[in-house]
């Protein structure tokens, strides 16, 4: 009997097969509408069985049977809409925490860097005032895309101006806390710049789905409302 090579902690397995990923699924598409047009139809005959069970069909019972399959598959098509919302709704609420957390782990920055440079930087009294305001206000959450666009230029502003004063304190440009304050920095914003993509993404789809037929309708039934996106010429 061949035997495989052994996973280790770490290491990623890998499916080779002779049909690529969008085959696989167009398979697995195709078998599940096989089954629902198999549950379909016994479904249409075992009503039309019961409604027969005693000896008497009349028209009305067969406009009842005929009636019952397009009435299970709007039910069942409403189903997959709602679940499709659900999940969408979901993916937008997913990209807003990781937002979130990235806005929450800046913020936690200020009062660090605050304590590091307020002696040596004491008399520089604009950008002081710029690092206090950002460390005394709460940290920006997704509850308010404008309110995080304000926040992120506001920490643009005030990263850009301590790299360009800091330049005038030796000591200060090479401190181990604000070295770690701009590494942090610049690798949020390239990684705050792919989740904005993200969440731009996911608002956008489910913004378009719930104002759109059918879903428009179980949109008002549910209570699904709409998220907001971030302006196009934000930070």
């Amino acid at each position: 009997m061949p035997l495989a090579p052994a996973l280790r902690p770490g290491d990623t397995a890998y499916v080779v097969g002779h049909f690529n990923r969008e085959h696989r699924v167009l398979n697995r598409g195709a078998r599940s509408f096989v089954s629902i047009a198999a549950s379909l139809g016994l479904f249409l005959f075992t009503a039309t069985s019961l409604l027969a069970a005693d000896g008497r069909f009349s028209p009305d019972n067969l406009l009842l049977s005929g009636l019952m399959v397009p009435l299970v598959l709007c039910l069942y098509l409403g189903v997959l809409h709602y679940n499709d919302m659900v999940f969408l709704k979901n993916r937008v609420n997913r990209a807003r925490a990781n937002i979130d957390t990235i806005l929450q782990q800046r913020h936690d920055l200020w009062p660090m860097l605050e304590n590091t440079v307020k002696a040596a930087m004491a008399h520089e009294k604009q950008l002081m005032a710029r690092i206090a305001s950002l460390r005394a206000e709460p940290p920006a959450s997704m509850e308010s895309a404008a309110n995080v666009e304000r926040t992120l230029a506001r920490e643009q502003a005030a990263t850009q101006a301590l790299k360009a004063r800091i330049e005038d304190y030796p000591e200060m440009k090479n401190h181990e806390v604000v070295g770690r304050f701009m590494a942090i920095m610049a690798d949020t914003e390239s990684y705050l710049a792919l989740l904005r993509n993200s969440y731009t993404d996911s608002a956008m789809i489910y913004n378009t789905r719930i104002q759109t037929l059918p879903d428009l309708l179980l949109a008002w039934l549910f209570r699904f409302r709409p998220v907001s996106q971030f302006s196009k010429d934000g930070s």
